[in-house]
């Protein structure tokens, strides 16, 4: 596994963040069977607290301000023609697992990271894809054509490529560049507990350069 946060001398890191992952392996899956997606948004549900609630959303979903957690009577009152599948974590998790290890073709070490992420060691190898820039936009097209939304970051170490490719606009960040790249993003980028996050919002830091600022 990847320490978090220690950066080694050179090394290179490449975060992939995957926010409609259910969604986007299911219609994925519905291809691969010869079968059409359906062109309308799609939500994936799960019983829960207070009843039914959305576990994912697509992009179409999202863009219509449908929200994991929301139950799926208020989705409906927004958006009544919507496609509703039940939630399936262990094919989301399975296919998590077979395209981190389709990512070897970018990296000789890949893994998978939580439930929409994929981490790669990329040191010393972006340059066979005519630099960093160039990996990402190649990553990117192939994503894109298989129909997942993806987005990606660069960083020394394996924690700012995660936290620059949720938090941040997902690019490369120069090497010896962390602490600016990270100094205006939320302290979530910190993988902090969110009780922690909200203790420190209280007392008035809510960036992570406000909080690399103290003794």
């Amino acid at each position: 596994m990847f320490s978090s946060g220690r950066s080694y001398p050179g090394r290179r890191y490449l975060a992939i963040w995957l926010p409609h992952w259910p969604a986007d392996r299911w219609r994925r899956a519905r291809r691969r069977a010869g079968i059409a997606p359906p062109a309308e948004a799609l939500v994936l549900i799960a019983s829960g607290q207070g009843g039914v609630r959305l576990t994912a959303v697509d992009v179409a979903a999202a863009a219509l301000g449908l929200v994991p957690g929301m139950t799926l009577a208020d989705a409906r009152a927004l958006e009544p023609g919507l496609v509703v599948v039940d939630a399936d974590p262990a094919a989301d998790q399975a296919g998590l697992a077979e395209l981190a290890d389709w990512c070897g073709r970018y990296a000789p070490w890949t893994a998978t990271d939580g439930e929409d992420g994929i981490r790669l060691d990329i040191t010393g190898v972006a340059h066979l894809f005519g630099g960093e820039a160039a990996l990402l936009a190649d990553l990117a097209r192939r994503l894109t054509a298989a129909g997942i939304a993806a987005r990606t970051a660069v960083a020394d170490t394996p924690g700012a490529a995660w936290a620059v490719a949720r938090f941040g606009a997902g690019s490369s960040v120069a090497a010896g560049g962390t602490a600016a790249a990270l100094a205006s993003l939320p302290l979530g980028a910190l993988r902090l507990p969110p009780e922690t996050v909200q203790a420190l919002s209280r007392v008035g830091l809510r960036a992570v350069g406000e909080l690399a600022a103290l003794p």
